[in-house]
C-alpha cells in the first residue's frame, strides 16, 4: 500500500501523507493489533495476480457498516484492467455475507463512488470559536474549506487544479480519467 501511494501521489504532484515513518508505523500497528480481535476494528484487502500486488484496502468497522477508508492500486502493466475495482467488488461481496448494511466509501467525491453507491451521507464541520483568536482561526478555517469545497465542486476547476498539480510534479496529462482526490 504504502509503495503503491507514493507512486500515485508522485504522478498526481500531491504530497504523500503516508510517506512519514511515525505514520507509517501507526497504520502497521493499527492494522495488526487488530488481528488480536474477535471481531477486527479495522481490515486490510488485498488483491494479488501474478504474484504481485494490485490492489489493497484498508476499513473499519462500525456497527453495521464497513467503511472503506483508504485504497490504492499499483501503477504497472494491469492498472488499466481496473484492479481496484475488482477489489471493491469482494470486498462489497464480502460485506454482504458478514451481514454489513452499509459498504461505505468514507469521506469525499469521486466517479467511482458514484458508480457502486447509491446513498449519499452529507458531513458537516462545526467550529466553536470560544476566544477573538479561535474566532479569527475559524474565519481562516471556513474560508479555506470553501474555497476547496468550490474546487473540488466544480468538474472545469477540479480538472484544471489536478492538471496544474501534475504539472508542478512534471507529470504529463493521464491517459484515463483519475479516481482519486
Amino acid at each position: 500500500f504504502f509503495d503503491m501511494k507514493e507512486v500515485r501521489f508522485a504522478k498526481m504532484g500531491i504530497a504523500n501523507v503516508f510517506g512519514g515513518a511515525e505514520v507509517r508505523a501507526f497504520f502497521r500497528a493499527l492494522f495488526a493489533d487488530a488481528l488480536a480481535e474477535q471481531r477486527p476494528s479495522f481490515l486490510l484487502h488485498g488483491l494479488e495476480v501474478a504474484g504481485k500486488p494490485r490492489a489493497v484496502t484498508g476499513s473499519s468497522r462500525s456497527g453495521k457498516r464497513l467503511i472503506c477508508e483508504f485504497g490504492a492500486i499499483a501503477e504497472d502493466d494491469l492498472a488499466f484492467t481496473s484492479p481496484g475495482d475488482f477489489l471493491f467488488f469482494d470486498n462489497i461481496q464480502e460485506a454482504c455475507e458478514l451481514g454489513f448494511d452499509v459498504y461505505d466509501f468514507s469521506v469525499g467525491d469521486e466517479p467511482y463512488k458514484r458508480l457502486w453507491c447509491d446513498i449519499e451521507v452529507q458531513h458537516f464541520e462545526v467550529l466553536a470559536p470560544l476566544t477573538l483568536k479561535g474566532r479569527a482561526l475559524a474565519t481562516g478555517l471556513r474560508q479555506g474549506a470553501r474555497a476547496k469545497a468550490f474546487i473540488k465542486n466544480n468538474p472545469t476547476v477540479w480538472k484544471l487544479t489536478k492538471m496544474l498539480r501534475r504539472k508542478a510534479a512534471g507529470q504529463a496529462a493521464p491517459a484515463v480519467a483519475e479516481d482519486d482526490s
